[in-house]
């Protein structure tokens, strides 16, 4: 069986300073499968507040071959791009649709659509376009007659919703076949078909079939007998975590000719996203779902409405909407659900701190410490501010404090009560590292001097909390150091043991919980630093051999032993 999906494919610009049109892709899918060889989807394009200025859209159907479109598109407007493939040979193929803005240079995305390709005599399909004269509105979702050879009649719907006019699962050895616009549908739905029926004879190697027009006209003759409401689209978008909003929107059609239907639509909204509804004059929120009335619904309707969420959504998060509508006295359902997600662009930073000095510094001189505090935005959407607050620690003498660089420009304040220093990086907005590694990176840097007369193996501890706009804190890693020379303290000694010592290169250390290890040299040099975790075997097999010191730290206290390394 052949999966069809919908792809709706958001361009938009939420904030005017970034010139990006193309941020995500907001799948939609399709409820009814089909049967074939032939594969066709619509990359369906919303347009923000500013123009794209060539989006590139690629297809790699991952036989072999590949499709590329680049598309044009004016502020605020929605526009759909046909792709068609056949497959030669049956099988599953895991097609990559890949979107670049134009705008931007930026790529906004990337999804896999699933064909399981069939071969057998159910293969047949055609494709034709259903217009309403005199006003050439393209009709979605039109049943049609196919009645074949032996004179067997079946009703059959195009394969997918949302305006996709292919119809499949013909048997291509039951030509010739007989189509028209299904005759139950047209008297219900008050239509008259004033194109001719057209036959088909033959299909080509891939099934398609020969012959068909282009489209098919209606008129309408009368009032249709029921109502018969579908949902012609329906999408989420722009759901940017910086500016906590997003939009909804979608549109509903009364495709019965000049009947008019006291409707209801509800939308159903995922908890932890308000909808504001203050433009909907029909509508109220309870229950998480958002519900619309409409006495007379004739032709097509549109409701959006923006939508508030919390700014320190995780980036990625799915938010999962369903549409539901119904019309007093319908009987027609097959098009009156619809299930529609957005995903949340956010920034993100893994963090770190570091000082320019060892963990164990000279207990006899007044230190100048130097500390660089890097981020690194690995999220899906940019940073639009950045915010690190470092405590200053007591052993460190505040009034030595200079501000050294940074990679962005920042502004910042340090309160002597409270001993905090806050750097405020304001509209920064630092792009995801998925778009740009050397983008996404930024850092600060500061110098301070510590106390005179520090006590003997008296400690200088660090920790910067990072904000990536409204998102929780990160906290980075804790710098330390110490004022005293190694070997002078032994908290844990007896309790722990190093082993083999002399090592070859490969170390073990018993007795010892997860820390922070480094080995120095004779001379002082460190040589080796890394976060131990207990159990973990050492591999010294780049050091030289000779005499070491190796220093341990962990929430037990230190230890401190000499290592002889013989290789």
């Amino acid at each position: 069986m052949k999966k069809i999906i919908l792809f709706s494919i958001a361009l938009i610009s939420s904030i005017q300073s970034l010139s990006a049109q193309v941020t995500s892709i907001n799948l939609m899918y399709n409820s009814i499968p089909g049967i074939g060889c032939h594969s066709n989807m619509s990359v369906c394009t919303n347009t923000g507040s500013l123009p794209e200025s060539g989006a590139l859209i690629e297809v790699d159907w991952m036989d072999g071959s590949s499709d590329n479109m680049t598309v044009f598109s004016a502020p605020n407007s929605q526009n759909c791009y046909i792709f068609e493939h056949d497959y030669s040979q049956a099988g599953i193929y895991n097609a990559l649709v890949t979107v670049t803005s134009g705008t931007s240079g930026q790529p906004a995305g990337s999804s896999t659509i699933e064909w399981v390709i069939t071969n057998n005599s159910n293969c047949g399909f055609f494709n034709v376009i259903s217009l309403l004269n005199p006003s050439a509105t393209f009709l979605q979702n039109i049943p049609y007659d196919v009645t074949n050879g032996a004179g067997i009649t079946t009703t059959i719907y195009p394969q997918n919703s949302f305006g996709n006019a292919y119809y499949t699962e013909l048997d291509v050895t039951a030509t010739p076949y007989t189509i028209g616009v299904s005759a139950a549908w047209l008297q219900n739905n008050g239509y008259i078909q004033t194109s001719p029926d057209f036959v088909i004879s033959s299909f080509d190697a891939t099934g398609h079939a020969l012959g068909v027009p282009m489209n098919m006209t209606l008129e309408c003759g009368g009032n249709g007998l029921l109502p018969n409401l579908e949902v012609t689209s329906a999408a989420a978008f722009q759901f940017v975590a910086p500016i906590q909003q997003g939009n909804v929107n979608v549109q509903v059609c009364n495709v019965s000719c000049g009947n008019y239907a006291n409707s209801t639509i509800k939308i159903a909204v995922p908890a932890g996203v308000i909808p504001n509804i203050s433009n909907l004059p029909n509508a109220t929120f309870a229950n998480d779902t958002v519900t619309i009335t409409e006495a007379y619904l004739s032709g097509c309707m549109s409701y959006g409405f923006p939508c508030a969420f919390a700014g320190n959504t995780p980036a990625g998060t799915l938010f999962e909407f369903t549409v539901e509508i119904f019309a007093q006295g319908e009987q027609d359902f097959l098009f009156n659900q619809s299930s529609f997600v957005a995903t949340v662009l956010n920034s993100y930073d893994p963090n770190d701190k570091q000082c320019q000095l060892p963990t164990y510094i000279q207990p006899d001189v007044q230190e100048n410490l130097q500390y660089t505090v890097r981020f690194q935005n690995d999220g899906n959407f940019p940073a639009l501010n950045v915010e690190v607050r470092d405590t200053i620690s007591t052993n460190l003498d505040l009034s030595t404090f200079r501000f050294i660089g940074s990679k962005h420009p920042v502004s910042y304040s340090l309160d002597p009560v409270s001993r905090e220093v806050v750097f405020r990086f304001s509209g920064i907005q630092l792009l995801p590292s998925v778009d740009s590694l050397e983008g996404s990176q930024g850092y600060v840097t500061y110098e301070i001097d510590e106390l005179a007369n520090l006590t003997l193996n008296s400690e200088i501890q660090n920790t910067a909390y990072i904000y990536f706009d409204f998102n929780p804190a990160i906290i980075t890693n804790t710098t330390l150091n110490i004022n005293g020379y190694v070997g002078l303290s032994s908290l844990t000694a007896g309790l722990v043991e190093l082993y083999p010592n002399p090592s070859n290169g490969q170390l073990f250390i018993k007795g010892m919980e997860a820390g922070e290890i480094e080995i120095y040299s004779i001379t002082g040099k460190c040589v080796y630093k890394e976060h131990y975790s207990a159990g973990k075997t050492l591999d010294l097999s780049n050091l030289t051999s000779g005499m070491y010191v190796f220093y341990g730290h962990s929430a037990s206290g230190e230890f401190v032993e000499k290592l002889n390394l013989q290789k």
